[in-house]
């Protein structure tokens, strides 16, 4: 393989994981976000289903919201309360 075509190659691999990237964290932020015992200080933040920051490998929240087919569940709630509220907010 030439050095022009190893270049290609690695921008159109790069392209493609910062495209699967961008797309997959927004969805399922979302339901976080939107739930309404979630946490306001960690609303937007990866770290609520990731491990470090940018998300990356899932910590133990982040294989059991996909466990629970990527739905905030009363179990999750009750699982891990560090990153629910005890009650609803109000409607915004």
């Amino acid at each position: 393989m030439t050095k022009k075509r190893l270049k290609v190659s690695v921008a159109i691999l790069f392209m493609v994981v910062s495209c699967i990237v961008v797309f997959a964290k927004p969805a399922y932020m979302d339901r976080y976000d939107s739930d309404p015992y979630s946490k306001a200080e960690l609303r937007g933040k990866c770290t609520v289903c990731h491990q470090g920051r940018g998300g990356g490998e899932r910590n133990d929240f982040g294989d059991a919201f996909e466990n629970a087919g990527y739905r905030i569940t009363p179990k999750l709630r009750k699982d891990y309360p560090d990153l629910f509220e005890t009650k609803p907010r109000s409607p915004e």
